[in-house]
């Protein structure tokens, strides 16, 4: 930098920095150094860093000024920077038995601002605090050099600020900003908050290209919080248990929804039909935070474990195969990613689909997709490096659980006043309903327990796969050793404000998925001239996938499909939504659209349909076998729209 590019100071109340560099700023790399002079010693590195202008030279303006608020002094912060690109050659993990191959490399384009007051820089004794930030730009991530795949979060927005209230019209408001003993602290009774993006893809991109990209979908959070709190502090997720803690980094974040709050998913192309989820409440009459995220970030290596989960009610304390241990491969380093007692406890009293053709007007409608999650626990171990020709990438081991603790053990004993008594916890389980919330009224899954489970799971940029051709490039999970899934709960109708034992249970519902082979890959389509979400996928059933329907009453009289083996694959996926003014009858709808290959037929280029194999399981009731049943092959194709009546 030379002397017309050096910080410029100028004072008069306070203070002002300048900073403006045409050359932008380089570091080889960042370390994160954890759990030193331990078995567990790890180094996590962000490599070749370089933070440049965008449009013209790096330029960033701080403001310091002090004041008083006729109580106590108070010190001003206003910090604002110019359109900038910061890029990250590679995320890797060195440990002193395991030096591993990059995550990936990304750039964060980005310009706004930060406006702080506080009673000194950090003020743990009362509100004092107002804060106001936002930024505007585009997050772009890649397997490889420039000229890979890129997918990317577009028209990134994301603001935060102290307010009143949604009732006081987001006026400025108040809050915390601290250092306490438990670490960094920033809580306010109300905030506005904005998170918005597309979702965006680019096969053929130039170096981190924000201009010939597809988009794919839209997702937003807009609106009013309450009673918002976030924390970061230190503390990993421990080695084979969660007591003592290793070095690491702990978040929690909860809050409320106000009245103002909107979750928008959609399209982020031609009309950007959107549906929102709109008037959040809490479930029945439960107390406590309606969302509750607990996270902690750490690296293991060389079969350290988290302490494993127990599927279907909480602790660690079960046995197979309830019991999911999650422990790191050997000789390798993984970066982990704990939740525990996180929760959803809050529905959507309302939707209504918008789109640019009638921006604010559309209808709302008193309907839900009415989803709690009652407990939710996982364990991700993240893995750099990537399985074909790019040494880049990333690969995961996972439990993800979402529970509602207890009910099914409850529903599925032989005591019947056990039974009756299983879904009395419902205020804090895990529910999805289609509701009319005018007559509180809604059919689904209630008290449902739903597993994901992965191992040796690659995520694939762009890169073709060379066991499915036929698959279309774009962002594709996949693995050749286990995906499974597990859904299960009380299908039935109930009152969304009483899902208790006045719900009108049908069946006990049992549908477990596992696969010895998956692919699913999301891709940009073209629905009804709008820019949409693609999908294709491929299973293969290892023999152990079933499905299961009891009585509520003799949960021992279940009708089952059972040790199911063979092929399923989807093909031409799309999701369209559509708002009232781009239908004929003037009902916003879903669509889900997509032929489904069974048996033989699920070819993805895998060679002749010899090679692939029919659908075959055993059909029995209770524990009677009456035989098997075989699909060689097929195709259907499916086409689901989804209406919201009048």
């Amino acid at each position: 930098m030379d002397d017309d590019g050096l910080a410029g100071i100028s004072g008069q109340d306070g203070i002002t920095v300048n900073f403006q560099s045409d050359t932008g700023i380089q570091a080889q790399q960042i370390t994160w150094q954890t759990d030193i002079s331990t078995p567990q010693e790890a180094l996590t590195q962000l490599n070749t860093l370089a933070l440049e202008g965008v449009g013209g030279a790096l330029a960033a303006q701080l403001d310091l000024d002090v004041g008083y608020d006729g109580v106590d002094p108070m010190l001003a912060i206003n910090y604002q920077w110019g359109p900038s690109r910061f890029t990250m050659g590679g995320m890797a993990i060195t440990t002193p038995t395991n030096a591993t191959a990059s995550m990936g490399q990304a750039a964060f384009y980005s310009q706004g601002a930060l406006s702080m007051v506080n009673r000194g820089l950090f003020d743990n004794a009362g509100n004092k605090a107002r804060l106001d930030f936002s930024l505007t730009g585009d997050w772009v991530y890649r397997q490889g050099g420039s000229g890979s795949a890129e997918m990317s979060l577009g028209n990134l927005v994301f603001s935060n600020r102290f307010t009143t209230g949604a009732a006081g019209g987001h006026a400025d408001g108040v809050g915390t900003i601290a250092v306490d003993s438990d670490g960094i602290k920033v809580a306010s009774d109300f905030t506005e908050s904005v998170l918005q993006f597309d979702l965006m893809y680019n096969d053929s991109a130039s170096d981190f290209d924000i201009t010939g990209r597809t988009a794919m979908m839209h997702a937003g959070w807009i609106g009013g919080l309450k009673n918002t709190l976030f924390r970061v502090d230190a503390g990993g997720v421990g080695v084979n248990t969660l007591t003592p803690r290793t070095q690491g980094l702990h978040v929690l974040a909860q809050w409320d929804f106000d009245s103002d709050f909107i979750l928008n998913l959609g399209h982020a192309g031609g009309n950007d039909t959107q549906l929102q989820l709109r008037d959040w409440r809490i479930l029945g009459g439960g107390t406590g935070r309606m969302l509750n995220m607990d996270i902690s970030l750490d690296v293991l290596q060389d079969g350290a474990g988290t302490g494993g989960l127990c599927f279907g009610m909480t602790g660690t304390t079960c046995a197979a195969p309830d019991y999911h241990n999650s422990t790191v491969d050997a000789g390798q380093s993984a970066f982990a990613i704990l939740l525990r007692d996180s929760y959803l406890h809050a529905y959507s009293q309302n939707i209504a689909v918008d789109s640019l053709a009638n921006v604010n007007t559309a209808t709302p409608y008193d309907w839900s997709v009415l989803f709690t999650l009652g407990l939710l626990e996982a364990d991700i171990l993240v893995y750099p490096g990537g399985p074909y020709a790019e040494p880049d990438g990333l690969r995961l081991d996972a439990a993800v659980m979402v529970q509602s603790p207890g009910f099914w053990a409850a529903a599925n004993s032989s005591d019947a006043a056990t039974r009756a008594a299983a879904a009395s916890g419902w205020e804090t389980n895990t529910h999805f309903l289609l509701a009319d919330i005018s007559n509180d009224v809604g059919i689904g899954l209630m008290n449902a327990d739903i597993l994901w489970e992965a191992d040796d799971l690659y995520f694939l940029l762009g890169q073709s796969d060379p066991t499915f051709p036929g698959l279309p490039s774009g962002m594709m999970l996949g693995t050749n050793a286990l995906s499974r899934y597990q859904v299960r709960g009380a299908f039935g109708a109930g009152q969304p404000t009483a899902l208790d034992s006045n719900a009108a249970n049908v069946a006990l519902w049992d549908f477990n998925l596992s696969t010895n082979q998956f692919r699913f890959v999301l891709y940009p389509t073209t629905a009804d001239g709008s820019e949409a979400l693609g999908f294709d996928g491929f299973l293969n059933l290892d023999g152990s996938s079933y499905l299961s329907l009891a009585e509520i009453s003799s949960p021992q009289s279940a009708f089952r499909i059972y040790d199911v083996t063979g092929s399923i694959g989807w093909a031409n996926g799309s999701i369209t939504i559509r708002s009232e003014n781009e239908t004929a009858d003037g009902l916003p709808s879903l669509t889900l659209e997509n032929d489904l290959y069974l048996g033989q037929s699920a070819n993805f280029g895998q060679g002749s349909p010899d090679h692939l194999d029919p659908l075959v399981g055993s059909v029995g009731f209770g524990d009677q076998n009456y035989g098997q049943m075989a699909i060689p092959g097929g195709v259907w194709h499916s086409e689901i729209i989804a209406k919201i009546p009048q």
